[in-house]
């Protein structure tokens, strides 16, 4: 009896800590635009989350941190420009079209972290725009 209970209230304690922790996002998505990649979302739910790491992949699908936001509570819009997308290149060094996958991994109060789901991306860039790009890393 004493043991089904000690189960029973575990139980109990991890649902209710993983409900604690949950985040809910009406969308998340990413489009190319002049001066880089813009990336948005919007939480439903935002329980205990203490900031979002916006993350970024090329073609090696390895993410690399972006860019961290702190959180602003639920039914809240964020969104970030990945400026230094205009300066990343996939493949060949010519190409003016760049892949990127982004997702958000998301960091709640606990230290527990989760991830969203990814999205896509191709940043097409002008030959002008991605050169003048280039140029502004040099002196970063």
């Amino acid at each position: 009896m004493r043991r089904s209970f000690i189960i029973g209230l575990a139980l109990l304690v991890t649902t209710v800590t993983a409900l604690a922790v949950q985040v809910t996002l009406q969308y998340f998505q990413a489009r190319s635009m002049a001066n880089g990649v813009l990336v948005e979302w919007k939480s439903t739910a935002e329980e205990q989350v203490v900031s979002y790491d916006v993350e970024r992949a090329g073609s090696d699908q390895v993410y690399r941190h972006v860019a961290t936001i702190s959180a602003k509570g639920s039914h809240q819009s964020y969104s970030y420009t990945d400026e230094e997308a205009i300066g990343k290149r996939d493949g060949d060094p010519s190409m003016a079209r760049t892949y990127f996958t982004y997702r958000l991994k998301i960091n709640h109060a606990d230290r527990s972290v989760a991830y969203s789901n990814t999205t896509g991306v191709t940043h097409n860039v002008s030959g002008l725009r991605k050169t003048w790009g280039m140029i502004k890393e040099m002196f970063r």
